[in-house]
């Protein structure tokens, strides 16, 4: 029987006992708190100038193309964007709900077409949009589509530890298809992707959790890929919002009124694009508390991990969220 050979890489670096690392993570923190400061003073400096002088006009965006259209966020992006003279492709897989969207932008005078698909089949999915795009170049590109909890909808058919693959085809496969078709075919043109939630978040929504921080991290290294190619990528990390993932049954601890309205998400959404702000955070203290919370040190962060999915582990009607 083989036996497995240690390699010591590290041997030669000194070691830190457990027991004092929290505390050593902490020191070293303190230290570049004031280099962070700095550099976030200058960084707000440069925004604050680049806003003024850079403002990009809301008639360049010819045709647009909205994933998860057909309520929630992409409805409200929807119509935020419908006028006359814009081609809105809009994408999801309830057609009742697509063609109720469609009807009220076309009553503001924008052009629809109607995309019926499931992004989890991503060989379709590519095939679709390369056709939407042969049609109708696209100029905007909001990759929304997103399931919080497939046992929500299959409680009886679906288990908790059986629920990853849905949520990594949807939030996380599917969206990839999505930005990767279009990055291929958008040179020259413009260019964003969405995500929610991947900064921290309780652990008893690991699954969708860990879809949206790759989807973060992913964003974040696409800007820098697609800048020479004039292509611009933004992240959209919205909080609490008011969609069908959040109606009621609620089976988040919150209450109606914690919930923001995706209408005016869209219109921070649409602003914030004209002035290309890489993460467009709403609401911004929601925001925050996430931020706050994942910069903490690992051990201090499993500490609030453990309370905060407890808390929801007391107080949400479906715990089944994965």
């Amino acid at each position: 029987m083989a036996s497995l050979v240690s390699i010591p890489v590290f041997s030669t670096l000194p070691t830190i006992p457990p027991s004092i690392q929290l505390l050593c993570q902490a020191i070293i923190l303190s230290v570049f708190i004031p280099f962070v400061i700095i550099m976030s003073i200058c960084l707000t400096l440069f925004d604050i100038v680049n806003g003024i002088f850079y403002k990009e006009k809301n008639d360049t965006h010819k045709v647009i193309l909205i994933t998860g259209a057909s309520s929630g966020i992409g409805e409200a992006i929807a119509l935020e964007y419908a006028k006359p003279g814009v081609i809105l492709g809009l994408l999801g897989r309830n057609e009742d709900r697509l063609n109720k969207v469609i009807h009220q932008c076309q009553d503001k005078g924008a052009e629809c077409v109607m995309l019926k698909m499931d992004i989890s089949d991503t060989k379709a999915l590519t095939e679709l949009l390369e056709r939407f795009d042969d049609d109708h170049p696209i100029d905007l590109l909001f990759a929304n589509a997103a399931q919080v909890g497939v046992t929500r909808d299959n409680s009886d058919n679906v288990e908790w530890e059986d629920a990853w693959k849905r949520l990594i085809e949807v939030n996380y496969m599917g969206n990839i298809c999505t930005v990767m078709t279009a990055y291929k075919r958008m040179k020259q043109r413009k260019f964003v992707t969405s995500s929610i939630f991947g900064f921290f978040g309780p652990p008893n929504t690991c699954w969708y959790n860990s879809t949206k921080s790759a989807l973060n991290s992913f964003a974040r290294d696409l800007r820098y890929i697609a800048e020479p190619y004039n292509i611009r990528v933004s992240l959209i990390t919205p909080g609490l919002i008011d969609s069908n993932m959040t109606a009621s049954p609620q089976p988040l601890p919150f209450t109606a009124s914690s919930l923001s309205s995706p209408n005016e998400l869209a219109k921070v959404i649409k602003r914030q694009l004209e002035s290309n702000i890489f993460c467009i955070a709403w609401p911004f203290s929601q925001m925050l508390l996430a931020w706050i919370g994942s910069t903490f040190p690992p051990r201090v962060l499993l500490m609030v991990s453990w309370a905060y999915g407890t808390f929801f582990q007391t107080h949400a009607n479906n715990l089944a969220l994965t």
